[in-house]
Parts: C-alpha cells; sequence; structure tokens
C-alpha cells in the first residue's frame, strides 16, 4: 500500500513518533519546541513552528513529503515561498534538495522513527475489508473520546443543515417565514421525494396560501393541483373531483403552472409514504399553521413542538386511500410517530439552529441540541448496522453525528480526520 502524505502529516501534528535524541540528516541534534499550525492553504504544510537545531532556535515553517524528491517534483526549488522551510520532514530521504535561495534546509528522516504499530493500524483502516474502516477496532476508543468526537459531529452536521438554510434564506430575500416553508416542504419528502415537495413549495408561495387560509378544500386542491396529481380527464370519487374543479379556478386565478405529476416517486415507497399522503399531511399542516416559523421559535418546549405536527386536519377521504379512486381498508392518515420524530430531527433542529446563529443567540442553538437529545434514534440501515457493532445511539443527538461521521468520515476513509481514527491510530491499545 503507497502512504500518503497526508499520513505524516498526521504522524507529525500529533507526534507519533520518537521525539527525543533526533538528529537530522546533516547529525544535528534537534529538539521540536511547536510542530506549528497545519496549513491547508497553498504553501508549507505547517506554519509557525518552533525548533532548536544544534545550539540554535529557529522559527519558520515546516514541509512533509513522502520521499524527499518530492520537494523537486512539486518545484518548491524555485519557489521562494519555501526559502524560509526551517526543517524538510520525509519519510525516505533519497535525494539532496535545496531551497530556491540555493541553501539547504535541514532534513529528519521519519521512517525509523515511526512505531510499526501506527503504520499497521492506518493500512487496516485502508485496507477496505469492513463496513467502516474501523469496524474491528471501533470499541477500543474509550467513551469519553468517542462522546466528545460525538459531540463535535452534532455541531458539524447541524452546520451543514445551516448552510443549506441560508442558502434557501438569500433566495427568500431574508424572510423566514418563507424559509421555513420551503425547509418545511423539503422535509416532507422524507428523502424520497425531498426535491419534489421543495419544486412543490417553490411554485405555490405562501401569499396565495395566505389568501385561503379559512379555505381548506382550496388549500388542498392548490396543493395537489400544483403537484400535477389532478391532471386526470375523469376522477370516479367525488373527492378529487371537487379538488379538480376548485383548482380549475385558482389556476386561472393565479396563472398557474402545474409540475409534471411523473417528478413523484410512488415506486418502492410504502403506502403511508406515498406523495399523495405526504401532501395531503403538509396541506393540513399549512391549514393548522400559517406562521409556521414562528409558532415552532415561540415553542419553548418540546411537547408544544411535537403537537404542531399531530392531530393534523387531514381530510377523511385519506382514511381509506392511498391514491386518488384507489379504495383501500381503514388505515391512519396522521403523521406516525417516527414521521413526527424525524421532522423533529431533521426539520426543526435545524431551523432553530440556523436562526439562533443568524441572529446571535445561543438559546435557540441549546434549544435545538436539547430537542434532539430529547428525541428517540431515527431507524434506519445505518443505524441498524452501528448497532450490530456494538455502538448503539441511545438518543437522536447521537444517531445524527453517528450518520455525519458514516457520510463524511467513513464512506471517505477520513479516518486521519476523525475522532475516532485519531485514538486508534494514536495508542498501541
Amino acid at each position: 500500500m503507497t502512504l500518503p502524505e497526508d499520513l505524516f502529516h498526521f504522524i507529525w501534528k500529533y507526534r507519533l513518533f520518537q521525539t527525543t535524541q533526533l538528529v537530522t540528516v546533516s547529525k544535528k541534534a534537534l529538539t521540536i519546541l511547536d510542530t506549528g499550525c497545519h496549513n491547508r492553504d497553498a504553501g508549507p504544510d505547517f506554519i509557525a513552528a518552533r525548533l532548536r537545531i544544534g545550539e540554535t532556535e529557529w522559527a519558520g515553517n515546516i514541509e512533509i513529503h513522502v520521499r524527499a524528491s518530492e520537494w523537486d517534483i512539486h518545484k518548491h526549488d524555485r519557489d521562494r515561498a519555501y526559502n524560509n522551510v526551517i526543517l524538510h520532514v520525509v519519510y525516505e530521504y533519497d535525494k539532496i534538495i535545496c531551497r530556491e535561495d540555493g541553501t539547504f534546509p535541514e532534513t529528519l528522516v521519519l521512517k525509523p522513527l515511526i512505531p510499526s504499530y501506527i503504520l499497521s493500524k492506518y493500512r487496516e483502516l485502508m485496507s477496505g475489508m469492513y463496513w467502516i474502516p474501523c469496524e474491528k477496532l471501533i470499541h477500543r476508543v474509550p467513551d469519553i473520546h468517542r462522546s466528545q468526537w460525538l459531540s463535535r459531529l452534532l455541531i458539524e452536521r447541524l452546520e451543514q443543515k445551516v448552510s443549506a438554510i441560508y442558502a434557501l434564506l438569500t433566495q427568500q430575500r431574508g424572510s423566514w417565514e418563507d424559509t421555513c416553508y420551503l425547509w418545511a416542504a423539503r422535509s416532507f419528502g422524507f428523502k424520497v421525494n425531498t426535491q419534489a415537495f421543495e419544486q412543490l413549495a417553490r411554485i405555490l408561495p405562501q401569499t396565495i396560501l395566505a389568501k385561503h387560509k379559512q379555505d381548506p378544500q382550496a388549500i388542498e386542491s392548490l396543493f395537489f393541483g400544483q403537484a400535477g396529481l389532478l391532471e386526470e380527464t375523469e376522477f370516479s370519487d367525488v373527492y378529487p373531483r371537487k379538488l379538480q374543479q376548485e383548482y380549475r379556478y385558482l389556476r386561472q386565478l393565479y396563472s398557474l403552472i402545474p409540475m409534471d405529476a411523473s417528478i413523484w416517486k410512488f415506486l418502492r415507497t410504502r403506502p403511508s409514504n406515498f406523495p399523495s399522503i405526504r401532501i395531503a399531511q403538509f396541506a393540513a399542516l399549512c391549514l393548522r399553521s400559517a406562521h409556521l416559523f414562528s409558532e415552532l421559535i415561540d415553542a419553548h418546549d418540546i411537547s408544544k413542538i411535537k403537537s404542531l405536527f399531530t392531530e393534523l386536519p387531514v381530510n377523511p377521504y385519506w382514511k381509506r386511500h392511498y391514491r386518488f379512486d384507489g379504495l383501500s381498508s381503514e388505515h391512519g392518515c396522521q403523521l406516525g410517530s417516527e414521521s413526527v420524530n424525524n421532522l423533529l430531527i431533521n426539520m426543526v433542529s435545524g431551523i432553530l439552529f440556523a436562526y439562533g446563529k443568524y441572529i446571535g443567540k445561543e438559546t435557540y442553538l441549546y434549544r435545538a441540541i436539547m430537542l434532539l437529545e430529547s428525541l428517540g434514534v431515527e431507524k434506519n440501515a445505518v443505524l441498524t448496522r452501528f448497532s450490530a457493532i456494538g455502538i448503539k445511539a441511545s438518543q437522536a443527538a447521537e444517531s445524527q453525528a453517528l450518520l455525519q461521521m458514516k457520510s463524511f468520515y467513513c464512506d471517505k476513509k477520513r479516518c486521519l480526520e476523525c475522532g475516532m481514527g485519531l485514538q486508534l491510530i494514536k495508542y498501541k491499545e
């Protein structure tokens, strides 16, 4: 396996090598006073390092390569930015190199200084043999380190939602109500129909809904009509025929253009998650909460937030149907507890956290985190697999962190940037 330069950045940063009685290639004694700050931009790999070489103390930059010859391959010998490199750190010393000004930097060779277990663990993590790189090792990470890393991952996940919400906020010219409406619509797509729901919300602005907030049939016809689900030439059931008639009038009144119904995904979806059911539930939410953002922000306890998504005024038609003209046995048409849980996790926590950051008020940040700490774990294949290898989330805050780790670290083999990976590589046992 070819060892990447990033591994040696990691080893230098955390001093995972023999640090006493160091000697440079030119036989000068070396003492590392400060490894410097990791530089992820252009220029030397570590800046503002402090070393003692011989009897002289130096302050400057560190450049790291797998092989010394990479200095020339990367054209550092022609770049003045590397004239202030005070130490060239390499795994293998295969060539004498010099700076642009003709001087020779001192060089430290890491190969004989790195404990064998460091490279062995790294190779095991990178082997690709397991579901996640550390599947056979993760149980060795002490609980305190695991907890600290998961807490950091939770904030990272919330920050990603903040970025997405801010993008919507910019598009909506600073309107938090309209941003929340779009964010809620996306969430009602439950991954399978996320994009379709967002498109529906974009072509059905709240300004139109506000004019009909006292008329459930008008609201329902607007949602189903704009979703393209009323384009059938003829329905058998009375309910969709009434919606169709109402929509024809409203469509002409507001010059509306419906979506292509083929965008909605019904296949390989449970009936309770059919877009027709979700649209009915979302329409009911908009009927109940004309100012959803304000209600979420003003809700000071979790039970109040949950109540916004329960006992929605969904049309009774959906108790015996999953699609128009498709009679079925009687079933519930309300959001299930698992669906409500997912909306609170993926929609509400993000809105609270984003708003708190936007206005600089930590109360909403804490409220978002407390909400996640109070909710149960989502049910999905990733979390089931984590549980099978002994990593069981006890609350939504932990499950969200695990999902973040799987998508952005494990799947990309970013073990050197992962708190779990750090602990596993750093310690012999």
